[in-house]
């Protein structure tokens, strides 16, 4: 009772304070805000430029949303910095556009929001690459590796991390340095995680290195410095280098008091060294910030109660640490509730997606049925194409509609796919075409083969391949292709083979980059594969991939 009576007073007294500061005229711009950070000056001026309209909403929305963010309420800033992504206007400007699509994926990925995170990065990327900016296509980068790592791929996830640091190093980024040392902190969690102590350690003598270069030009270099022992002497002593750790822990506390990221990052060292009240004490004031925030069902308040049992347990205050337990028990409830809801509303978007697709599907059908009544076989062949190329499109939407899901597809479900599709159009083309002349019968038998084991693939495969696999001369191969493929050659005939495997490549590899694309469908020539690419859908694979999203 006494800690919910705690909780209503601070925040009663933050409205209060916010709201009974006077702020003059002259400090109602932006500038100020940003110059009073972290202060309920920051918010009051806010405050006061939205009740006087004398700044855009989506504009204060930033401002308050940064505030949000560095004062570590994520919560009420992820809702905030998407209500300023939403307008139009905050868009127009690529600087401010790209400034918000990277507070997004860093609010995102604290807050453990995977499925949101990873289009943010995606869309960070594309923009980034649109507009030829290293940091930001860094900053994108990182993130991803980070989350790779974090699913177990670590090596490639360190090398990505890696590079977008050397990326973000070069860049021309006005607070590269500010994202470096968050870049390296995070590096130096991955390596401890790992065991990894030396590297861990070079990272956090690297982030020193980067505070150094912001010293006297950014006003939070202090509170980074705290946030640089705490780190360090928490790896320090999970290495077992107890008197450094000790050490570190020394100049931790010569600096200014905070209650925030630093002092969390303290615990790993006061556990091991036994300090378990001045871990408690942290763990307590952490704990009621998240209150405060109405963040308590959460991740973060998972970690903390978790870190709070071993220190209660410790410290012999089995009551508490059995409360926590049960306040853990109700959290995972909570988020394992709000999952499943989340997944029964996608599920029911994916049940009337499918209804419209199969209404859509039938009529397209009839009316397919009525132009082949009065078509040559020729034109029946040319409408069977266009016919595969439209399910394709289907295919294209529902599995966008599946994204969240699509790691849960199997490949078996994939071949039986593609299996029936065949079976389907060799059915369909016998019951048209009952009686076939020996290079029609070539014809089908080669397609059939090349389709079915992606012959195309192999960079080298071409018209002497073709003979050979079929036993005719390659002269006669040109005439089969041109009689009976949409093809003028047997070159055509595989290229188009190849730009449509890439197709599918396109939506199901959305981080490929179009020459990867084309190499894997096995052209080495990415002109080429744009070229025959358009020829074949009417538009080059970047205007396919974003109409597929």
């Amino acid at each position: 009772m006494r800690i919910l009576i705690l909780i209503v007073s601070l925040w009663c007294a933050s409205l209060s304070t916010a709201a009974h500061i006077v702020v003059p005229d002259s400090m109602l711009t932006i500038g100020h805000a940003y110059r009073t950070a972290k202060t309920d000056t920051s918010m009051a001026i806010v405050q006061a430029m939205r009740k006087r309209q004398l700044a855009p909403e989506w504009q204060l929305d930033i401002v308050e949303a940064d505030y949000c963010y560095a004062t570590l309420d994520y919560t009420k800033a992820l809702k905030l910095y998407e209500r300023a992504y939403a307008d139009e206007e905050s868009r127009k400007d690529p600087a401010t556009e790209l400034a918000l699509l990277k507070q997004l994926v860093h609010t995102h990925d604290i807050m453990y929001n995977e499925v949101e995170l990873m289009k943010c990065i995606h869309e960070l990327r594309q923009k980034a690459l649109k507009h030829k900016d290293e940091a930001y296509l860094a900053a994108a980068d990182f993130v991803y590796g980070k989350r790779l790592h974090y699913h177990r791929q670590k090596e490639k996830g360190y090398s990505i991390c890696i590079k977008a640091v050397e990326m973000m190093k070069n860049s021309n980024y006005t607070r590269k340095y500010n994202e470096l040392c968050n870049n390296y902190a995070d590096l130096l969690l991955m390596y401890q995680e790992d065991g990894r102590y030396d590297d861990a350690l070079r990272m956090s003598l690297l982030q020193e290195e980067a505070i150094l270069r912001i010293k006297g030009v950014d006003d939070g270099y202090k509170e980074t410095m705290r946030f640089v022992y705490a780190l360090r002497a928490s790896l320090l002593a999970k290495a077992g280098r107890q008197q450094e750790a000790d050490q570190a822990y020394a100049e931790w506390k010569k600096t200014a008091e905070h209650s925030g990221v630093a002092d969390k990052s303290l615990l790993d060292y006061l556990i091991l060294s036994k300090h378990y009240q001045e871990a408690h004490d942290i763990i307590h004031k952490y704990c009621l910030m998240l209150r405060n925030q109405k963040d308590n069902y959460s991740y973060r308040m998972i970690t903390m109660l978790t870190t709070g049992v071993q220190v209660e347990n410790s410290m012999g205050n089995y009551d508490e640490a059995a409360n926590h337990c049960r306040e853990i028990r109700s959290i995972t409830d909570s988020l394992h509730i709000e999952k499943s809801a989340e997944l029964m509303q996608n599920t029911w978007n994916l049940i009337q997606t499918e209804e419209d697709m199969a209404t859509k599907t039938t009529i397209l059908y009839v009316l397919g049925v009525l132009v082949l009544i009065g078509l040559t076989t020729g034109i029946m062949v040319v409408y069977y194409t266009h016919r595969i190329r439209h399910r394709n499109k289907f295919l294209i939407r529902v599995l966008n509609s599946l994204d969240a899901y699509r790691n849960m597809a199997t490949e078996d479900i994939k071949k039986l796919e593609e299996e029936a599709e065949k079976e389907e159009m060799e059915e369909k083309m016998k019951e048209e075409q009952p009686e076939l002349d020996e290079n029609e019968r070539l014809f089908v038998k080669l397609d059939g083969q090349i389709t079915r084991e992606r012959l195309f693939l192999n960079p080298n495969f071409g018209r002497d391949e073709m003979a050979r696999l079929i036993g005719v001369d390659k002269n006669r191969i040109g005439h089969i292709m041109s009689r009976y493929s949409d093809a003028a050659n047997a070159s055509v005939y595989i290229n188009t083979k190849r730009v449509e495997y890439g197709a599918k490549l396109l939506v199901k590899h959305p981080e490929y980059t179009i020459a990867a694309i084309a190499k894997e469908c096995g052209m080495t020539n990415t002109v080429t594969f744009n070229r025959t690419f358009k020829d074949v859908y009417g538009m080059t694979p970047s205007e396919y991939r974003a109409n597929s999203e």
